[in-house]
């Protein structure tokens, strides 16, 4: 991969890769928020743990194989970054610039940061939320 429009592809499939998880992970959080409404508010605590269990067995997948796909792009960048100044393409250059810029540090760390929400919330919802009591 000498050439800087291989790594280029191989940032943006990364990228594609990761948006496609983390989208993943907010329908698995949703689909869990519905569950607790619904079901799991009135559950006893076995079955809440045991929900509990399987939803985050289901995100640290995710959240794993999005670090490998970041890792992955880091590589990929690494890859660029080695690539001789005057052979380097000014696409290749202008994405080198760009991933030392606020605007990809500040996406990973909001990235990071909303995996941790939705975990959060799911806990709030599910052991100390009660659901109130509708009246007729």
């Amino acid at each position: 991969m000498s050439d800087g429009a291989d790594l280029l592809a191989l940032v943006r499939s990364t990228d594609q890769q990761i948006a496609t998880l983390f989208g993943q992970m907010i329908s698995i959080t949703f689909a869990m928020i519905a569950g607790i409404y619904y079901f799991l508010n009135r559950a006893r605590m076995p079955l809440k743990a045991f929900a509990f269990l399987s939803y985050s067995i289901g995100m640290l997948a995710f959240f794993g194989m999005m670090l490998r796909e970041a890792n992955i792009k880091r590589l990929a960048l690494d890859g660029i970054e080695a690539i001789p100044l005057q052979q380097r393409s000014a696409t290749a250059e202008g994405l080198r610039q760009l991933s030392r810029s606020w605007l990809f540090e500040d996406t990973a760390l909001l990235m990071n940061v909303a995996h941790y929400i939705l975990w959060i919330s799911v806990i709030f919802l599910l052991f100390f939320w009660k659901k109130p009591v509708e009246t007729a």
